[in-house]
């Protein structure tokens, strides 16, 4: 049945790093009903409860149990769907973990800059590349999992008559977007591309000192390391994304813009940054008093 799913998924155009992130979400659900010898047709509310509860024991956050949810849900639906289920039991589920604000770490306009000047000042091989994916995910909110995906067609250069942008292909959900580049990240761009190896067997716009397409992970550890030497705590690659969301709201770009250079389906999930710029003007105009 999961590879019915994984099979159904691919058909929806589903990106590939959502069908593994579903598919791990699925295998850890999968494992705990079996270890209680409960069939995914006798699943219920209590099922459900009980491996929230053991979400929570271990120690995860109320985004990563929420995400597992969502991938439960998705895979009884999509089995009812293909006829291999008939009921849903998280179709009515109402005890959904919320998204805490606190998961949603922004960084500041002195963090993200600190950040900017230890990439410059890097001086691995890849400070010219990784300065790229920085400005890219800063001024766009691209998630890392889009950026490791660019291919160098999907990347637009502006000129005299048309703005530049980036194409984002198979995005969460399978949907394609196009989002405008603006001028610093186009700087950024054109100077990795003046460095970087011209290997045609590779298309992604961004490749490892190997010559390979990059990983998400690893640009993941690698920004993770960057972040110390910046000495910012609580964040991650994907905090660039809450930062690029909180910081055009800010500064008065419209919520919908926001939310269609996100990606988001629904404006109420874009609405949660409202308030991260709520807490980051408190915490600014309190510390920076004249």
């Amino acid at each position: 049945m999961l590879d019915r799913f994984v099979s159904y998924m691919r058909s929806m155009n589903m990106s590939e790093n959502t069908i593994t992130s579903y598919g791990k979400d699925l295998k850890q659900f999968l494992e705990f009903i079996s270890s209680r010898d409960i069939a995914i047709s006798a699943v219920n509310h209590k099922t459900l409860l009980q491996f929230l509860d053991h979400l929570t024991q271990r120690g995860l956050k109320s985004s990563t149990k929420r995400r597992k949810m969502e991938s439960i849900k998705t895979f009884y639906g999509s089995m009812c769907k293909l006829g291999e289920l008939k009921t849903n039991p998280l179709s009515d589920f109402q005890d959904m973990p919320k998204m805490d604000a606190g998961s949603m770490k922004a960084l500041t306009e002195m963090e993200y800059r600190s950040l900017r000047d230890v990439v410059r000042g890097s001086r691995r091989k890849s400070s010219v590349r990784d300065y790229a994916i920085l400005e890219l995910a800063l001024q766009t909110g691209l998630r890392i999992s889009e950026i490791c995906s660019l291919s160098m067609d999907d990347v637009k250069f502006s000129t005299k008559t048309t703005v530049g942008f980036v194409k984002v292909q198979k995005g969460k959900g399978g949907k394609d977007r196009m989002v405008t580049l603006n001028d610093a990240a186009e700087r950024a761009i054109k100077e990795y591309l003046a460095v970087r190896p011209k290997k045609k067997q590779y298309q992604e716009l961004f490749l490892n000192n190997r010559f390979k397409p990059c990983d998400p992970n690893v640009i993941g550890g690698i920004f993770k390391r960057y972040m110390g030497k910046a000495d910012i705590t609580g964040a991650s690659f994907h905090s660039l994304r809450h930062t690029f969301a909180t910081h055009s709201l800010k500064k008065g770009t419209n919520i919908i813009v926001v939310q269609e250079a996100l990606g988001h389906k629904s404006l109420t999930t874009t609405q949660r940054y409202v308030h991260l710029v709520r807490e980051l003007m408190d915490k600014q105009l309190t510390k920076n008093a004249l």
